[in-house]
């Protein structure tokens, strides 16, 4: 048998004139979508109090990777657009982000650094699911990333999806899952910019290829982008201008302490191990347990020794600390497979 222990993840060391169409994200909450239909016209007429950081306006701003051009009235005018409605009419939502972000951004980070993906992708969550494993997404998908489906070992990242397991909603898997999706549209589109990638993730390869096809324009900030994609962006865009001068608009809050647990990996289970009995292991409630693996499904609460009949190495999360009295325990009890 094979584990690994942890507290935290390893460290992995021209213009076409678009107006914008724009709906509320307000997270967490469950009538999201109906004020985002209330508040599409809001955001075209958001009062400018405002005004952009002169670290973005001043000098060259890179953002994904790319050189935004904010010295285009156009370009400036829609990102400084995006950020007003955020702080003025998502405020809420847009705490409940930064909270989110506190808990779980330091596993995305060391993702999507491991994966060679732009650290600003960390706040796409936001803007695709409110970095909620749970918040009803913009998209039709699930999770942080609003995955359409589970990757498969094709894609690198075998994920499981059945009656007792959703492992698009577990922090880690799903990013890497998001990342090589993400990676996969940008070869798609030639190499193209990992802004193009991810309107391509918002909306498909087919779609933007067409519509770069239709107007023979293949530059992001002049190519009419379907709607949703355009709005997105944008407001992700923005979402990073907020976060790295937090000071300069007034978000002065403490971020949470960070989701961290121990990872024990490369368990083959010889009988179902019940949420309640791994709970009991390590000294906390099912609810904490459930938490630290949110990918288990409560309607079942187990993790099953076999999965359609074949034997699964499972990889689990215990309290921080907890691992090494786990895997004491398992062995103990008999729950631990002697198949190597």
């Amino acid at each position: 048998m094979l584990f690994s222990i942890r507290g935290r993840l390893p460290s992995l060391t021209g213009a076409c004139v678009i107006t914008m169409v724009a709906t509320g994200l307000l997270w967490g909450v469950a009538t999201w979508n109906a004020a985002a239909e209330e508040s599409a016209a809001e955001e075209k007429s958001t009062c400018i109090r405002y005004d952009l950081p002169p670290g973005v306006t001043h000098k060259p701003f890179k953002f994904a990777g790319e050189i935004i051009p904010m010295h285009r009235q156009d370009v400036r005018s829609r990102i400084e657009r995006a950020v007003n409605f955020l702080l003025l009419d998502a405020r809420g939502a847009l705490t409940g982000w930064f909270m989110e972000k506190g808990r779980y951004g330091w596993i995305f980070e060391e993702v999507l650094a491991k994966e060679r993906v732009p650290k600003d992708f960390v706040l796409f969550s936001a803007v695709l699911s409110g970095i909620s494993k749970r918040s009803s997404s913009r998209l039709p998908g699930e999770g942080w990333w609003a995955l359409s489906s589970p990757c498969d070992e094709a894609e690198g990242v075998k994920m499981v999806s059945d009656a007792w397991c959703e492992d698009r909603l577990d922090p880690e898997l799903a990013t890497r899952c998001f990342a090589s999706r993400l990676k996969r549209l940008r070869e798609e589109l030639g190499g193209a910019s990992w802004l193009m990638a991810a309107a391509a993730y918002v909306s498909s390869p087919k779609e933007l290829g067409r519509t770069v096809q239709r107007w023979t324009c293949d530059q992001i900030w002049d190519l009419p982008l379907p709607a949703n994609a355009d709005e997105l962006l944008t407001r992700w865009i923005a979402l990073g201008i907020i976060d790295s001068h937090r000071k300069a608009f007034g978000i002065t809050f403490k971020d949470p302490p960070p989701f961290t647990y121990d990872q024990v990996s490369g368990l083959s289970l010889a009988k179902d191990l019940p949420v309640s009995v791994m709970a009991r292991m390590t000294g906390v409630s099912s609810r904490e347990i459930l938490e630290i693996n949110p990918k288990v499904k409560v309607a079942k609460g187990v993790f099953p020794a076999r999965i359609n009949g074949k034997s699964h190495t499972h990889a689990l999360a215990a309290p921080e600390g907890r691992g090494q009295v786990l895997v004491k325990r398992l062995k103990e009890e008999g729950y631990l497979s002697a198949k190597k």
